[in-house]
């Protein structure tokens, strides 16, 4: 009896006629067993995703205590109308998303391709608006590195235009070719007598509209000190950290957009059913930590202590 059991268990798997999936895998047995395995390798690699961003939160936390002031004022700067609107957009898009899941499950193949195309398209305009965003922070030298400028003591800093600008001007600039342009370079120059003349006469230099701005020190102010030195102190590790965790999260939804064009050449082929399903499933939760990553980023960059800026 124990012989024959042995010849079952040694026989049973590589039986000539066991039917399995055409999309089965031949390292798996069945087809449970490879949605489990695919399954949980995905909520492996989040779960290193999670350690991943937990490290930048947690430098966040450090050094927004250090720097408590200055990490509000150097957020209030941030168009928080901006951030809403991405907000709502990623919101959107795991709406989007979770749907296309749904129509993979019950094979609507039709269904799913329109869903992720919408998912690409609400995830190409949140990278739309980030650029946006990056692109003002460069006109307004707040990129950490050697030209970082932001609330120098004794002068503003050079060949940046502190004319506020609305979230429509903002757009409507960027829409009409203006980007790496100060908001009003093209308007009328100040009169005799201003501020802007002034500052032209003592600097002797045509005032810098591209993306190259001098970095000097003001005439009249600390001696020997640039502009990053006399800067606040630690708004540009506040910018490090904006960059740092905002980037990675816009590098995470390149890729996520990327295999998103794969997800839907397969759909359009038709090779995902209800029987089939699980690339579609395990991109959804891909999808939705990045989702639910932005929606920690938001609050802690755009929100919190916004009042210390007042009116900035």
């Amino acid at each position: 009896m124990d012989t024959r059991s042995d010849q079952q268990i040694v026989l049973e798997p590589h039986h000539p006629d066991t039917p399995h999936h055409p999309r089965q895998h031949h390292h798996f047995d069945t087809m449970e067993q490879q949605y489990s395995s695919s399954s949980f390798g995905m909520w492996v690699f989040l779960i290193q995703e999670i350690m991943f961003f937990g490290g930048l939160f947690i430098a966040y936390l450090v050094y927004r205590h250090k720097y408590y002031d200055a990490f509000g004022l150097a957020s209030s700067t941030l168009d928080i109308n901006l951030g809403a609107f991405n907000t709502v957009v990623l919101i959107g898009s795991s709406l989007t998303m979770a749907l296309a899941v749904n129509a993979a499950q019950r094979g609507l193949r039709m269904r799913l391709v329109t869903f992720l195309v919408a998912t690409m398209v609400l995830g190409g305009i949140f990278l739309g608006v980030k650029v946006i965003e990056y692109t003002q922070k460069f006109e307004m030298r707040e990129v950490p590195g050697r030209n970082f400028c932001f609330e120098p003591q004794g002068a503003p800093c050079v060949g940046v235009s502190h004319e506020k600008e609305s979230t429509l001007q903002l757009v409507k600039r960027y829409a009409t070719g203006g980007a790496f342009h100060k908001p009003g370079a093209h308007a009328p120059s100040t009169p005799e007598g201003t501020h802007g003349s002034q500052q032209s006469a003592e600097s002797n230099q045509p005032e810098t509209t591209g993306p190259q701005y001098r970095v000097r020190d003001a005439i009249g102010n600390v001696p020997g000190s640039s502009e990053r030195d006399r800067s606040k102190p630690g708004a540009e590790i506040y910018f490090s950290l904006y960059f740092a965790m905002t980037g990675m999260h816009a590098l995470h939804m390149i890729i996520g957009v990327g295999l998103m064009v794969w997800l839907l050449f397969n759909a359009w082929r038709g090779v995902y059913d209800a029987s089939y399903y699980s690339p579609v499933e395990n991109f959804g939760l891909y999808w939705h930590f990045v989702d639910i990553v932005w929606i920690y980023l938001f609050p802690l960059l755009y929100l919190i202590n916004r009042h210390i800026g007042g009116s900035h």
